[in-house]
């Protein structure tokens, strides 16, 4: 468990593999990650999409255009090894 001031941020991605490619490399470097997920989009984005589902009678998950953002933390102390792992750096 990474504790909340104790940690940095190493990168911020939307794409889910290369989440998942970061995922891989800090765990076979045995460095410990956390990930905060953040749900994109605004209020008036998903009554839209709840709204155009309800009008044409389809499910809301074909109009749903809500995307995350994912942020990766490791530990401050581990903070240039999770880089230089990751990025070569």
């Amino acid at each position: 468990m990474i504790c909340l001031f104790n940690r940095k941020l190493l990168a911020t991605e939307s794409d889910p593999q290369q989440v998942g490619h970061i995922k891989d490399v800090l765990q076979r470097a045995g460095i410990p990650y956390s990930i905060d997920p953040l749900r994109g989009g605004t209020r008036f984005g998903q009554a839209r999409d709840a709204g155009m589902a309800a009008k044409y009678g389809v499910r809301y998950s074909m109009f749903n255009t809500t995307t995350y953002v994912y942020r990766i933390y490791v530990r401050r102390r581990d903070f240039v090894k999770a880089r230089r792992t990751l990025y070569g750096k």
